[in-house]
């Protein structure tokens, strides 16, 4: 990954935070309900938020640095195909009923977190098949 990436994950993730900790009326009194603590106020989400793509960081490192493996490309396969099930239930979840009177920015905030760990994911998947793609396959004797 690089310097850019890392900046662009940094300030989503920062607005990701800022926008979960942040529900209307009916959003805080869900929170307050289900005891969300960790979405209650912005360093708490700050934290949340930032431990769950250091996670989903060191999953990606791991992932490119045994690249080669097949156990790798599974584990990327299912990472990627798991963060597009969370965000798949999290717009299905929050479009409707009410979660979908919690506030348009808390409902974005939480569909940009598994966009996040997508995005993490599918550059690592392309990145890894443009090197298989772009190395010289070799030669028998």
């Amino acid at each position: 990954m690089n310097l850019k990436n890392i900046g662009a994950i940094i300030i989503l993730g920062i607005t990701d935070a800022y926008l979960i900790s942040h529900p209307n009326l009916i959003g805080k009194l869900g929170v307050f309900i289900f005891k969300y603590s960790m979405i209650k106020t912005f360093p708490s989400a700050l934290i949340t938020v930032f431990i769950t793509l250091g996670i989903c960081s060191g999953i990606t490192y791991l992932i490119e640095k045994n690249g080669a493996k097949t156990w790798a490309k599974y584990l990327l396969w299912t990472c990627t195909v798991l963060s597009l099930f969370i965000l798949a239930q999290v717009i299905y979840k929050f479009s409707s009923g009410a979660y979908a009177r919690t506030g348009k920015p808390f409902v974005w905030g939480l569909i940009l977190l598994p966009t996040l760990m997508l995005y993490l994911f599918g550059t690592a998947w392309f990145t890894s098949k443009a090197t298989e793609t772009n190395t010289p396959e070799k030669e028998e004797l």
